[in-house]
C-alpha cells in the first residue's frame, strides 16, 4: 500500500485538496473503495432525477400557461416558479 501523497506534474512541490483525497482513497481497502464509488454514482442518480424532475415540472407549467392562453410574452420569464 503506498500512502505517499505525490504533486501533480503541473505544479510540483504542491499538494491539492484532490491529491490528498485521492492518496486517502487510494489507502482504503477495495471494499471501501467501492462502497465510495457506489455511493457517488448514487448521488449522481438522485440529483439527474432531481433536475429531470425540475425540467418536467417547468415544462409542464410552460405548456399549461401556452394551452390556456396565460403564456407570458417574455420568453425568459416563461420558465421562472
Amino acid at each position: 500500500m503506498n500512502t505517499t501523497v505525490q504533486a501533480t506534474a503541473a505544479e510540483p512541490g504542491i499538494i491539492t485538496p484532490l491529491d490528498a483525497l485521492w492518496t486517502l482513497i487510494q489507502g482504503q481497502t477495495k471494499a471501501v473503495r467501492k462502497a465510495l464509488a457506489k455511493r457517488i454514482l448514487e448521488e449522481e442518480q438522485v440529483a439527474k432525477a432531481r433536475q429531470e424532475a425540475m425540467v418536467k415540472e417547468s415544462l409542464t407549467k410552460a405548456f399549461g400557461e401556452l394551452h390556456s392562453g396565460r403564456a407570458k410574452h417574455n420568453a425568459r420569464t416563461l420558465f421562472t416558479h
